[in-house]
C-alpha cells in the first residue's frame, strides 16, 4: 500500500505505525467541502482558497490502528496534512475544520515553502534553510480548556501551533495506555515539545503565570526606571522584588 503524502510527510515518515497510516489513493479532501455547505465567511472562503493549496488525510489513530484502549473522551485522532501558501499557519481554515468534525481530535501538520518563512529569523521559524524549493512544516491542534470551577458554559478551545521545523526531522510519538493518553502526549508535543501529556492542565496554567510574572517584571522595571519620586520608587521596588521572587519559585 503506498501511504498518503502531504507533500513530502506522510504518517510513516512522521515516526506513526503503519497500521493507521490512510491509503493515498484515499487520502485527498476537497477543500471545497468545508466551505460550500455549510456556506462560510467572504473572509474564510478566502483563507480557503488563497492560503490552502490542498488537503490531505494522512492517518486515523483509533484503538485498533495503535494498540491501545480506549479512551473516555478521545473516539479517534485525524492526522491532516495542510499545502499552504500563506507565510503563517492557517489558524482560521484549521479551527473551521476542527468545528465542523467536532466528534475528532484532529491533529494537523502544515506545509510551506521555506522562502516563505524567511523574515522570520532562526529564533521563530526553528530552521537554518534558505533554499525556496525546501519545506518546512509545523504542527498544530485545538484544545478543550479545563472548565473553571463555578463556570458553566459551552466549553472553551484553544489552538496551538508550534514552531516550525524541517519535515525531514520532524516526528511525533504515541505514547500512553490510551486514546486519552495518546491525545494529552500529542498536545505536550505541540505545546512543549516532549511527549509528557501527564498534568498538562497545571503545565500550561504554570507556563501562563511565568509568562504573566514576565510581562509584569517588565512593566515593574520600566517604572521603576522613570519613577522621580523616592517613596514611589520604594513601592514600585517591593512589587518588583515580590514578583521576581514569586518568578524564581514557579520556575524552580
Amino acid at each position: 500500500m503506498t501511504v498518503a503524502h502531504c507533500t513530502t510527510v506522510s504518517a510513516t515518515s512522521l515516526g506513526l505505525p503503519g497500521s493507521c497510516a490512510i491509503p493515498e489513493a484515499k487520502s485527498v479532501i476537497p477543500k471545497q467541502m468545508f466551505y460550500m455547505k455549510p456556506p462560510v465567511s467572504a473572509r474564510l472562503k478566502q483563507r480557503f482558497v488563497s492560503d490552502v493549496e490542498s488537503i490531505t488525510m494522512l492517518a486515523l489513530l483509533r484503538p485498533n490502528t495503535i494498540n491501545v484502549a480506549a479512551g473516555k473522551k478521545t473516539r479517534e485522532i485525524l492526522v491532516m496534512g495542510i499545502e499552504q501558501n500563506c507565510k503563517d499557519a492557517p489558524v482560521e481554515v484549521m479551527e473551521h475544520i476542527a468545528k465542523l468534525r467536532s466528534a475528532s481530535n484532529i491533529f494537523f501538520i502544515c506545509m510551506r515553502d521555506a522562502s516563505l518563512g524567511k523574515d522570520d529569523g532562526d529564533a521563530q521559524s526553528g530552521s537554518t534553510q534558505t533554499d525556496s524549493n525546501d519545506l518546512q512544516c509545523v504542527f498544530a491542534l485545538q484544545r478543550i480548556l479545563p472548565v473553571r470551577a463555578g463556570h458553566q458554559g459551552e466549553a472553551q478551545t484553544q489552538t496551538y501551533v508550534s514552531k516550525w521545523q524541517d519535515p525531514k526531522t520532524a516526528s511525533l510519538s504515541v505514547t500512553g495506555e490510551t486514546l486519552d493518553d495518546v491525545w494529552q502526549s500529542l498536545c505536550a508535543q505541540v505545546i512543549f515539545g516532549d511527549s509528557d501529556g501527564s498534568n498538562l492542565d497545571a503545565r500550561l496554567a504554570k507556563q501562563s503565570a511565568i509568562a504573566e510574572l514576565t510581562a509584569q517584571i517588565t512593566k515593574l522595571e520600566g517604572d521603576h526606571a522613570r519613577a522621580k519620586d523616592g517613596t514611589k520608587r520604594n513601592e514600585i521596588y517591593v512589587k518588583l522584588h515580590k514578583a521576581k521572587k514569586q518568578l524564581e519559585e514557579l520556575q524552580q
